[in-house]
Order: C-alpha cells, then structure tokens, then sequence
C-alpha cells in the first residue's frame, strides 16, 4: 500500500505490505483453531495416553510463534520523507528500525525495469556510498505507484535499461 501527504514542500510516502488480516483476527483463528485440538489432547489425557498432550501443545506454540512472526512482519512500514535539500528513509516496525539521510542533490531513485514479464520492477534510493532497496513488499502496481510518487516528489529517476525508455 502506498500512502502520499505533502505539507509546505515536504512530501511523505508510507510504503507498507497489504494486509488481509490484522493481529487481532489472527489471535481469534488461533482460538479457534486450539481448543478442538486441546479438547481432544485432554480427553486422551483423562483416558490414560498423556502422551498427546505434549504434542499438541508444542505444535500449538509453533503454530503460533509462526503466525506470531508473519503477521509482525506485515505490519514493517518504510517511510520516504522527500524535502528541499534532503530525503529522508526510514524502515521498520513501530519505533524500532533504521533511519537513512540522503542530501537531495546526491541521491537518485534507481529503478531495474524486469526483463521477463513475471519478474517484479526493482526500486532502490541510491548516492556514491549507499543502495537502500525499497518497496520488496509491494505488489507490481503499488511498485510503480511509488515509483512515480518518488519522481513526482522530484527525485531524480536512473533506469537500468535506459535503451527501453
């Protein structure tokens, strides 16, 4: 998903994986999926084969932790501050990721166009010392939705196969 505001000369781009269920949901399916199989460990446990309730317990956590795990890197956000002499990049989950500042004039949006029709167009924020990758989450239209949010922000734009344009 792609999210633009622009105050006083400064455009903000919010990038962010689409989601289709949100953490919440997911606690409630995960409800919904452990209490069948804990009624029917612990109805092996009163009848005298305990040996299912580790099991079911071990492959509940690991249902889980791996839900747990997934649905946190969906809610990862990059966040493209564009202003007068500086673009600013951050990356992560809530307070906690990293920050990169680019002088405007140095940094250029360096876009690898696909050269097979199923492979995904490529966007990175690049100068002489860094290449930050940006938008590996998104689908192909919100790719190039960003694309053109960036190059309208007044990023310079760089392709890789310059020859196509």
């Amino acid at each position: 998903m792609v999210t633009t505001s622009t105050n006083n000369d400064v455009t903000t781009i919010i990038l962010s994986p689409n989601r289709s269920v949100d953490w919440k949901d997911i606690k409630k399916w995960l409800l919904f999926i452990s209490m069948p199989a804990m009624i029917i460990a612990l109805g092996w446990l009163f009848v005298g084969v305990w040996v299912i309730l580790p099991f079911a317990i071990f492959e509940l956590s690991l249902l889980s932790y791996l839900m747990y795990r997934v649905c946190y890197q969906n809610y990862r956000q990059q966040h493209i501050t564009i202003e007068r002499s500086n673009v600013t990049f951050y990356s992560g989950v809530g307070k906690t990721g990293q920050e990169y500042i680019f002088t405007k004039p140095d940094c250029y949006l360096a876009v690898t166009t696909p050269k097979k029709p199923i492979d995904n167009l490529e966007l990175a924020l690049k100068n002489e010392s860094k290449t930050i990758t940006i938008g590996e989450f998104l689908n192909p239209n919100d790719r190039a939705k960003a694309r053109r949010k960036i190059r309208d922000a007044g990023v310079i734009e760089v392709s890789s196969r310059w020859w196509d344009n």
